[in-house]
């Protein structure tokens, strides 16, 4: 009998802000360190393409094992003191959260509940998903 080894669901979800920009002036804005900041035209190490915008973010402090709904939370606990400044950035800049999940095993399911809702009105962003499904229900190993 063949056992595969199936890898655990891995998501997050960040806070991110895409444009042209100096991301040093996004962190003066918000008061807020990224995670993670690139200017337009710099070099991305893995494709070794130029970089076409640039981008800021900020990261749930998460496991990936976590749920999107509890990284959402968490994104939201880091930013909402700086909703007037994200709001500002947001007149100028694309502004939202962004998840990102890999389903290794299953589909666990998406929600979020009408606080945390709130939470994303009060900063005026949207949410992006980037989910990318890696199981199948007929796999040819499955009796």
């Amino acid at each position: 009998m063949l056992t595969l080894m199936v890898k655990d669901n891995e998501q997050y979800a960040y806070l991110t802000v895409t444009g042209d920009f100096d991301p040093e002036q996004i962190t003066s804005v918000l008061g807020l360190v990224p995670s993670e900041s690139w200017s337009k035209g710099d070099r991305n190490e893995r494709t070794h393409y130029e970089r076409k915008f640039s981008r800021w973010s900020l990261e749930s402090r998460l496991a990936r094992s976590a749920s999107l709904e509890d990284h959402v939370r968490d994104v939201l606990k880091q930013s909402l003191n700086y909703a007037e400044q994200i709001r500002q950035v947001g007149r100028a800049h694309t502004v939202f959260i962004q998840l990102v999940g890999w389903f290794h095993t299953d589909y666990p399911g998406f929600g979020l509940d009408s606080s945390t809702i709130a939470g994303l009105a009060e900063l005026n962003v949207g949410i992006d998903c980037d989910f990318y499904y890696l199981y199948s229900h007929e796999r040819e190993d499955s009796d």
